[in-house]
């Protein structure tokens, strides 16, 4: 099986900023498992016509980490409830380019659940234990960053310099 290059991706697209976020995903067959976890939480309707935005995308390599009975029960449609929750972890309201977030910065949702956000001493970016592997991808709607795990609230990456 190939490796994913993350530096090619959306290359073969003429104007990224012509499609939304959930657009532009759905056309690279690495981000698939995403795409369709967004569909089947029903917040495509909603990110489609939402503007401004921020979109973390785990490649579908980010889920490998997950059983498949995990899977299974997260996509099950009687847990559409949890796999809402889920995805709206990787979608922030406004957009959010890579060099505004701080290390130490914290995402508050809703709920108990934060999103920790770290830096290193390359400036890599860490949200919720997944790294920002590209970044700050203009959509007509939003941001897309692509990371290479999936986001977890109450998760940390501790950097050492």
């Amino acid at each position: 099986m190939a490796q994913w290059d993350g530096n090619k991706v959306f290359n073969e697209v003429d104007n990224t900023e012509n499609y939304t976020t959930l657009e532009l995903a759905a056309m690279d067959k690495n981000l698939s498992t995403f795409v369709n976890m967004v569909k089947l939480s029903g917040l495509a309707p909603s990110m489609l016509m939402t503007d401004e935005h921020t979109v973390f995308i785990p490649t579908n390599d980010a889920f490998m980490d997950i059983s498949i009975e995990n899977y299974a029960e997260l996509t099950n449609p009687k847990n559409q409830a949890e796999l809402m929750k889920f995805v709206r972890y990787h979608i922030l309201p406004k957009e959010h380019k890579k060099w505004e977030f701080e290390d130490s910065q914290v995402i508050d949702f809703d709920s108990p659940d934060e999103i920790s956000v770290s830096k290193d001493m390359y400036d890599n970016v860490y949200i919720g234990g997944a790294k920002i592997i590209r970044s700050d991808i203009a959509a007509s709607n939003g941001i897309i960053h692509i990371v290479n795990d999936i986001i977890t609230p109450n998760r940390s990456v501790f950097m050492v310099d």
